[in-house]
């Protein structure tokens, strides 16, 4: 976030606390200031009174704005104007307050989460989120889960509430699957989650595969499944990767001995009356779940991810994905 300080603010006596506190957030890299009446700072109150070391990092922010060009994505992009001491004292809500990404499950989502930033997001973004930014107190970025659907709308609706008592907007980013079994399918929990987040002004940018594991790209899958020491599931995975893509988006990934599909749900069946009853009972089998964990493991561990970015817009033609890495920058 962008912190924008008006002349008025830093002449108000009783506020000068607040932007002091918020200079130290700008010194640890977690959020930027720029001084919009850059020609009277030096007749601010808040230049006179500070040390010296204060001014010359004041008259530093000041200058950099001169030669800075707007940010139209990215950290920082979102701006905050302070100028007096009640948008102060906001201001300072805000920057304390990490940008919490909330997911159901911090495992196999958060997983995800890394991965795509790590695919898709700059330098900054990733040491805000896992460099430096998270040695700050508070954070720069934390990902919250509670386990579950139900306990993530809870957790939402908890976030959100605390914004509202601060008296800011709330520094939310929601990433949730549809748990839909067909294309088009919206489980009853996703949907109330995402509308929840409409409700509450919270970003939820649409993930509308099965689940994390369902957005796995093949390059992935075959690195990982192609290791020497993988050879028993091996089998499981070229099963998985002759599904077709559409198959792919809602074929149920988890613990073995679990149908890959409800065979009674008529849409669901009809997506899959093709695959054949040898592939079938070899997906019955895998524990594809904990498998897709390994997988993305991998593939952060060897710096895989930013060489993959096209091979997961093949398996994300959507650009959900990268929505999701663009829509956590944005409000870093």
């Amino acid at each position: 976030m962008t912190f924008s300080i008006t002349a008025a603010a830093m002449n108000s006596e009783s506020g000068l606390n607040k932007l002091d506190a918020l200079l130290k957030r700008i010194e640890e890299d977690v959020h930027e200031m720029e001084i919009l009446d850059a020609d009277l700072l030096e007749e601010t109150l808040w230049y006179q009174t500070s040390r010296a070391e204060r001014r010359l990092l004041l008259m530093k922010i000041a200058t950099a704005m001169l030669h800075r060009s707007p940010r139209l994505h990215g950290p920082h992009v979102q701006r905050c104007e302070v100028k007096d001491e009640r948008t102060a004292a906001q201001a300072c809500e805000a920057a304390y307050t990490p940008l919490y990404i909330l997911v159901e499950n911090d495992n196999s989502d958060g997983r995800l989460v890394k991965f795509v930033l790590m695919a898709f997001a700059n330098r900054e973004t990733l040491d805000l989120c896992y460099g430096t930014g998270q040695s700050r107190t508070p954070k720069a970025c934390e990902l919250e889960s509670r386990g579950g659907s139900g306990e993530l709308k809870k957790l939402i609706e908890k976030r959100a509430d605390e914004a509202a008592a601060r008296g800011v907007a709330p520094r939310i980013v929601v990433a949730a699957d549809s748990d839909g079994e067909w294309p088009g399918d919206i489980k009853q929990a996703a949907q109330e989650i995402r509308d929840t987040c409409t409700n509450r002004g919270i970003a939820c940018p649409p993930l509308n595969k099965r689940t994390a594991e369902n957005y796995v790209p093949d390059g992935v899958w075959g690195v990982w499944a192609n290791k020497p020491e993988q050879t028993n599931i091996r089998p499981a995975i070229e099963a998985l990767l002759r599904l077709s893509h559409v198959q792919r988006d809602h074929v149920r990934l988890d613990k073995s001995n679990t149908a890959p599909w409800t065979g009674t749900e008529t849409n669901a069946a009809a997506l899959f009356s093709g695959v054949s009853t040898a592939d079938e009972t070899v997906l019955i089998a895998a524990s594809l779940k904990k498998a897709a964990a390994k997988a993305i493991d991998l593939a952060l561990g060897s710096a895989l991810a930013a060489p993959l970015r096209a091979d997961i817009l093949s398996r994300d033609p959507a650009g959900e994905l990268e929505a999701l890495a663009r829509t956590i920058e944005d409000y870093l």
